[in-house]
């Protein structure tokens, strides 16, 4: 009797999770029939092999202008400043690798920082997306075929079990708005093989109903973020209270920026910021170049067996592709690699 009680409230608990999810991804955030109605450029993609392409698009309007939304998205992949929706979701039920960051970073903004070809991460194991259309300050497409797969050596394009071929292509993009404000759509398109009932009813769950509330997460996330409204991870505030000296008050600031925006206001350090004025710089120059290593004496340890000639005539060489394709193909080294001609 006890068992059946615990399934009982176990069910109800679950529908009660599925409700929620289905209002949650259905009832609210979705763009406008118009805006659902639309083609979108990148639609195309998804059109050109697949005679079922289904869409799926959210939208949410920020109070903050267009290239300040595009440039936010820039940033995303688990290779960079994450996925933007719940980290939390991401880690522990889809098992990805996403770390969010919400501040801006350099190295992010780089006009080679996202180029078509590049990888669109997920993981680190190789599911992975391509970003297809990169176009500034307007809109960015990531894209995988099972037809077409990812370029990037140990890569794949995913597709769920039963599948013999899906295709995915995840948009955004931005409408400029009168007032200094910004349309956001959030635009998915999948195409699939075989367009089986099961294979419709599997793609409406992980589009619509999972996929749709992480995407409506990741909306409104962003829409803090840009309007200066969202607060920092629990996480960080955890971390910065038991090693920044805040729940033992040690008297001693947790940083540089301690009561000011650029720390309390900061959700991450800002990567790159100090190459204007490296902290070390304060105590002794940075060292980029030290011809005294390594040391080459009687009295050093690797005085038995240390090469005295490595570094003469070398410098760091350019990095290749090629290069790297060469080695993992013939698990070799370049003599000489660095060595002046």
């Amino acid at each position: 009797m006890k068992k059946r009680k615990i399934l009982k409230y176990a069910g109800l608990a679950g529908l009660g999770v599925l409700g929620g999810m289905y209002a949650f991804s259905q009832l609210s955030g979705k763009a406008t029939p118009e805006e659902q109605a639309w083609k979108y450029p990148a639609d195309d993609l998804i059109d050109a092999n697949y005679d079922n392409g289904y869409s799926s698009t959210y939208a949410i309007t920020i109070d903050a202008p267009a290239y300040a939304v595009w440039r936010l998205f820039k940033q995303i992949g688990a290779d960079k400043a994450g996925s933007y929706s719940s980290e939390f979701l991401e880690r522990v039920f889809a098992r990805l690798p996403f770390f969010n960051h919400y501040e801006i970073q350099e190295e992010f903004q780089q006009p080679d920082s996202m180029l078509p070809g590049d990888i669109a991460a997920f993981d680190f194991h190789g599911m992975s997306m391509e970003w297809a259309d990169v176009v500034p300050g307007k809109y960015l497409v990531q894209w995988v075929d099972t037809k077409h797969p990812p370029a990037a050596p140990g890569s794949f394009a995913f597709r769920f079990p039963g599948m013999t071929h899906f295709a995915a292509a995840w948009c955004f993009y931005v409408v400029p708005l009168k007032g200094n404000r910004t349309r956001l759509i959030n635009h998915w398109r999948i195409g699939y093989e075989p367009a089986s009932t099961f294979q419709t009813a599997l793609n409406w769950v992980n589009i619509e109903l999972i996929g749709g509330c992480m995407t409506r997460l990741q909306n409104i996330y962003v829409k803090r973020t840009l309007e200066f409204q969202k607060k920092e991870q629990w996480t960080g505030r955890i971390m910065r209270g038991l090693l920044g000296g805040r729940f033992f008050n040690s008297g001693t600031p947790a940083g540089r920026w301690d009561g000011t925006p650029l720390f309390e206001d900061t959700y991450t350090q800002w990567m790159r910021y100090g190459r204007q004025s490296p902290a070390v710089a304060e105590i002794r120059p940075p060292v980029t170049d030290n011809p005294n290593w390594p040391p080459t004496g009687p009295d050093s340890p690797w005085a038995h067996e240390i090469d005295e000639d490595y570094f003469k005539g070398w410098k760091e060489p350019a990095f290749s592709w090629d290069e790297q394709i060469r080695q993992k193909m013939e698990r070799t080294y370049l003599e000489n690699w660095g060595k002046e001609s």
